[in-house]
């Protein structure tokens, strides 16, 4: 009886644990590498394939992306208390939340722009689509950077 009880402790443990903010990082963390990458992936379809629509869907999946990074990188702080790698975040293309807040801030940009020049469902220019790839770049080897934080490599 007693042993049941012990597991069953343990049990509601890892439960609460799920719901701890340093865990919360590691779920949050792939809504802004789908949203974003997908953004710069719909620009592209639709420069290439001519469909206009696809710059709106850009537009949105962009302003998503960009909200999610921002809690990303808030709940990466938090989780950063147990990593403690921030501590030292130079030089910045080792470091995976520098670069994770290198294109976050880029992103922000591009979604400032678009909106500010009202592009938000035209054709973006050839510099932002470039930009945008680079910044897509930057995302997916600061996550990977994180995926060996997280022991996942």
């Amino acid at each position: 009886m007693q042993n049941l009880e012990k597991q069953s402790k343990i049990s509601l443990w890892k439960e609460a644990e799920m719901f701890s903010l340093d865990y919360i990082h590691n779920q949050v963390i792939h809504f802004p590498i789908a949203l974003l990458s997908t953004s710069a992936l719909f620009d592209l379809l639709g420069v290439f394939s001519g469909h206009k629509k696809l710059y709106s869907a850009a537009w949105y999946t962009l302003l998503l992306g960009t909200i999610a990074a921002i809690v990303a990188v808030l709940t990466g702080f938090i989780a950063d208390r147990i990593y403690g790698h921030m501590s030292a975040p130079f030089p910045i293309i080792e470091t995976h939340g520098s670069m994770q807040i290198s294109a976050s801030v880029i992103f922000f940009a591009l979604l400032i722009w678009r909106h500010v020049n009202r592009q938000a469902t035209a054709k973006p220019p050839l510099i932002y689509l470039i930009v945008s790839v680079l910044a897509v770049l930057v995302l997916f080897y600061g996550a990977h950077l994180g995926a060996g934080l997280a022991d996942r490599y």
